[in-house]
Order: C-alpha cells, then structure tokens, then sequence
C-alpha cells in the first residue's frame, strides 16, 4: 500500500480564485488520506516570494506544490517542486484587460520568476487545456498536465424552487471581483439592455464589495457573501451570467452548472473548456453585449430549454469535473516525480 504523501503547500493570499483552488486541493489531498500542509503568506509576498523559502519545512515534507508565481522561489531545495499555472498573464489575449502599470509589473517582476519556476519544476500542471496551451506556446515547455478544477458536488447541486416562484422575473446571477477583465465597465449598459423584466444579483467576489453607485430596477449587489450563502443564491437563479473577457478555468460557470444552471458568457480563453454553448448554456463572441443580451432573453423565454440546459450542466459538471478524479491525477503526478 502506497503511504500517504506529505505536500506542503505555499500560497499567497490574493483574493481571488487562486485561494479557491489551493484551498479545494488542500482539502481533496486531505479527504483521499494524504498529509497536505497549507500554508497562507500575506499578499505583500508576491512582491518578494523568495521570502517563503525561508518557511520550508523540508524535513516534514515530501514534495511542494506551488503556484507559478512564486514557485521559483523553491528551486534547488531537497524535495521536488510541482507548480500550477492557473493563467498566464503573458498570453497575448490577456494584454487588452490590463493596466499599462500592470503590464510593465508583469513584464519586469513576474514574468521572469514565473519563467524559472515553469522551466525548472519536476512537473507543470495547468487548470484548463487553455492555459496548458499558452504555457506550452509561451515557455516552450510541452508536458505540461491540463487537470480542470472542481467543486464539492454534495454541496453545490440543485433544488427543486416551490411553486410560489412561478410568475416571477428571470433571475441571473453574476459572481467576481470588479476588473476590467471581468467586464465591470459593460455592467451598466448590460442591466439597461436587460430591462425590468430581469432580476440581476450580484457577488462583491473575494477582494471587495461592490461599491457601485449605479441603482436600477431589479439589480440586487450582495457585497462578499459565504460561501453557503453563494450555493444557496446559485440555487434561486434560473442562469448564470458573466462577462469576463478572459478565464483561466471558469469557477462560476462549473459552480452554477453544478447547481443545475445554464451559464451564459462570452465564448473566450478557458471558459470554453468548462461550457459546452448550446448544450449547457450559451457563449457568444467576446464583447457582443448585444448578443449576451439576446442569449439572456432566450432563456428566459424559453422554460424548457432553460431546464434541459440546466439538467445537462448538472450532468457535465458530473461526469468531466469530479474532484475524486483531479486529485488522483495530482497524486500520481507526485508519486512519479518522487520515484
């Protein structure tokens, strides 16, 4: 029998999904009787990661498994280096939805470090077949394992709504952080195309609450709610919305089919990999508000439809995007690297 492996896991608080996911990895290691050790550094360490090295506990622990934005910081150490790529924010099609301030640090703070850590770790992992492809087209380095992320199904599935529900407006939800990428400067012109026939809540995501002064009919802003809370209000909507223009992977889109909700967005980066359009929800050209509009009003016409996608979500988020199966593909990568 294969002993339980001891992973220490260094991470940089940053509000963002990138805590999701080493959080759920943590958690899943845990639950399949590994010894995984977690390990938050303020956000201020991004700035200098090599900071973290002075914390291994290289005697109590197998291997590391890093992000790529830090990982360079444990090259050379006694035990092997695994690093995560969750998006690369070198990829070409990531430059319009930055700062000119933001790409000048990523250009002389980032992308070196994350250089070294792609380069020289035992194994590349990446989040989506998107992001594998940009690591592979931007560091030439080709093994690199596209594993997808994962929710807790026993948590986020669906409920039935009572029949009280029925005569109601059409309920989106949208989930994340306020940033150009994410399409907060085509939020207001997206209600006013909506209209009153729509109710439209919205989450603060993880670094802060909505702060908006915009008011209209119907638009409810949540600020950061639990995570519970989040389930239950993917549970009330009828379908998902987003308009972020880039994803490494899509967090809200397989938590909303999960929860047995067609997604709706635009057709973009890793968002792709996670939704099949027509099947669980509807993509449309990156930025075309007028047809994520019309995508909306589909739906909401259409009752059935808007069901069967939400049956199919459920469905695909089952059979592609199980946790058990994530884990048992990061554990074996482990196993090899040790052997």
């Amino acid at each position: 029998m294969n002993k339980p492996l001891r992973v220490w896991l260094p991470a940089i608080r940053v509000g963002s999904g990138a805590d999701v996911f080493v959080e759920r990895l943590a958690e899943g290691l845990s639950r399949a009787g590994h010894l995984p050790r977690l390990q938050w550094f303020p956000h201020s360490y991004e700035f200098f990661p090599e900071l973290m090295r002075v914390y291994v506990p290289v005697k109590e622990i197998d291997l590391i498994h890093a992000g790529s934005w830090g990982g360079n910081a444990f090259i050379g150490m006694r035990v092997p280096l695994v690093t995560t790529v969750l998006h690369l924010v070198h990829d070409p099609a990531y430059a319009p939805y930055r700062t000119a301030a933001q790409a000048i640090y990523h250009r002389v703070h980032v992308r070196w470090r994350e250089g070294m850590a792609i380069r020289a770790s035992a194994a590349i992992t990446a989040i989506s077949d998107y992001v594998a492809g940009t690591v592979r087209s931007v560091f030439k380095r080709n093994d690199v394992h596209a594993i997808p992320c994962w929710v807790d199904l026993d948590r986020y599935k669906p409920v039935r709504l009572s029949s009280s529900e029925v005569g109601r407006p059409f309920r989106l939800l949208m989930v994340g952080n306020q940033t150009k990428r994410k399409g907060v400067d085509l939020f207001e012109d997206l209600v006013k195309g909506l209209g009153e026939s729509f109710e439209l809540s919205c989450t603060g995501g993880l670094r802060m609450v909505h702060s908006r002064t915009f008011h209209a009919a119907g638009v409810r802003f949540l600020g950061r709610i639990s995570e519970q809370d989040l389930i239950q209000e993917y549970q009330r909507c009828d379908a998902v919305v987003s308009l972020s223009r880039y994803e490494g992977f899509g967090y809200t889109a397989l938590e909303g089919m999960a929860c047995g909700k067609p997604f709706i967005g635009f057709d973009t980066s890793g968002l792709s990999n996670v939704v099949a359009h027509g099947e669980t929800g509807m993509l449309v050209p990156t930025n075309d508000l007028r047809a994520l509009i019309e995508a909306c009003r589909t739906l909401a016409a259409d009752a059935a439809k808007c069901e069967t996608m939400g049956r199919s979500a459920r469905a695909r988020a089952v059979d592609h995007f199980k946790g058990e199966d994530a884990i048992e593909r990061y554990v074996a990568i482990y196993r090899n690297v040790l052997s």
